[in-house]
């Protein structure tokens, strides 16, 4: 009997040692790149069966610290992860003056031209991803509005540090991904 007890408590108490182990973190600005914040908000109650059709609004900023060429690069990246991302789960994007049941907007920024006290101020979400030193953040900013009465349904938000060194097709995927990502919230709410 002793023995069990004995046997009980070593088990015990290699369990408890195995749990406290730590794990140094990585904060190394190359580990930081890959973070992604995202948040979202539920304006109102409504949903778009589907099969609803869409139109995309993109929202630029009246000044940006990019080129114009990039600025147009990036949102035509977004446009298409947009477009893409609502047609796979089901919606069609109207076409040949076809009317709309909602309308997408959508804007993305620099930290350094577009900040989060304004993202919170004007847009109302934020996901708040603390700066780090040495990396850029960029914000990706999504909104769903009803097209009958302008309402907005939805908004969401994903911050992230700009990967300048990604070839074409590398960015295009993290466009994707960040789109997936902040999406995937809303359909859950639809």
């Amino acid at each position: 009997m002793n023995n069990k007890i004995v046997l009980t408590i070593a088990l015990l108490g290699s369990f408890l040692l195995a749990s406290c182990v730590q794990v140094p973190q990585d904060d190394s600005p190359t580990s930081k790149q890959n973070n992604l914040a995202v948040s979202s908000v539920r304006d109102i109650p409504l949903s778009f069966a589907p099969g609803s059709l869409f139109s995309l609004s993109p929202k630029h900023l009246k000044h940006t610290s990019l080129k114009t060429e990039q600025t147009q690069a990036v949102y035509a990246q977004y446009a298409h992860a947009i477009i893409q991302d609502l047609e796979d789960n089901g919606f069609e994007n109207a076409k040949n003056n076809s009317a709309p049941v909602f309308q997408v907007g959508f804007s993305v920024a620099l930290a350094s031209d577009l900040s989060d006290d304004t993202i919170n101020e004007k847009f109302g979400v934020s996901p708040g991803l603390p700066e780090s030193e040495g990396l850029q953040k960029g914000s990706f900013l999504i909104y769903i509005e009803d097209a009958f009465t302008g309402k907005t349904v939805w908004r969401g938000a994903a911050q992230g540090f700009v990967h300048e060194e990604f070839s074409e097709a590398e960015q295009e995927a993290r466009s994707s991904n960040v789109v997936s990502i902040v999406m995937a919230q809303f359909y859950a709410t639809n």
